[in-house]
Order: structure tokens, then C-alpha cells, then sequence
């Protein structure tokens, strides 16, 4: 639900401050997974509007209704690089727990900290291990 918009933009100016925030958090983003391994052959990020939030998405209720979420692949060379304790995906969210973000970008939801979360009542992040079209997300 964080606005991770790949917008290229790498040096700051007053006219391309909301550009270069997106890029910042993207760059987090991939920061954030070569702490474990070396992303390779990434799609997207994209961003898909009105994604509706209930009890049966994998976010929590607190993000009611139709939100903006950015959605990414990518691969990496080891296969169970990210597992931890039976979890595929435990060592990424571990990576990811509370690294700041830059809010008030184009997300469509108030979070109540400025952190990439990736468990309980506050999760804006989340993974699935596998293969995943993402034109069909």
C-alpha cells in the first residue's frame, strides 16, 4: 500500500519532489530485499487502483474499502533464501519490519506509522512466494 512508484528521478529539485520521493521508497524497496539477496528480473512496480480491502485480502480491516497498491515481482538466485521457520517469505518481512517510508506521496490510505510493516493490524506490505502474474492481480 506504500507508494513505490519507479519514477527514475535521482536528484532532488523543488519541481520534482513528489518523484523523487517515489523513486526513495522504491530504491528502499530493493535495498530492503538485497540485504538478502540480489533481486534479479523485476516487474513492475505497478500500481492498481481501487483494490477492494476486506477480510479476505491480506491486509488488515483498518484499510477498509477500495485502496491503491503497488504490486512488483522479481527472482533471485537461491531458492529458500527468504525462509525462516517454516515461513518462505519470514526472512523478508524481517528485512522489511520498521524501515521508514516516505508517506503522503499518491497512496490512498493514512498509516499510522511512517514504517514498512509487514505483520498484524498495521501491515502494509506483504510477499508471496512464487510465480505471479501480475496482470492478473
Amino acid at each position: 500500500m506504500v507508494d513505490i512508484t519507479a519514477t527514475g528521478v535521482i536528484r532532488h529539485s523543488a519541481d520534482n519532489e513528489l518523484k523523487r520521493n517515489q523513486q526513495r521508497n522504491w530504491e528502499t524497496v530493493l535495498q530492503c530485499i538485497g540485504i538478502k539477496a540480489q533481486p534479479q528480473h523485476i516487474d513492475g512496480p505497478y500500481v492498481i487502483e481501487d483494490t477492494e480491502v476486506d477480510a479476505t485480502s491480506h491486509f488488515p480491516e483498518i484499510y477498509h474499502g477500495r485502496q491503491r497498491c503497488w504490486v512488483f515481482s522479481f527472482g533471485v538466485e537461491h531458492e529458500d533464501v527468504f525462509l525462516r521457520d517454516e515461513d518462505p517469505v519470514g526472512a523478508l518481512d524481517e528485512a522489511f519490519s520498521k524501515v521508514p517510508i516516505i508517506c503522503g506521496l499518491e497512496e490512498t490510505t493514512r498509516f499510522m506509522l511512517p514504517i514498512f510493516y509487514p505483520y498484524g493490524s498495521i501491515k502494509n506490505i506483504y510477499f508471496i512466494k512464487g510465480r505471479i502474474n501480475l496482470n492478473t492481480v
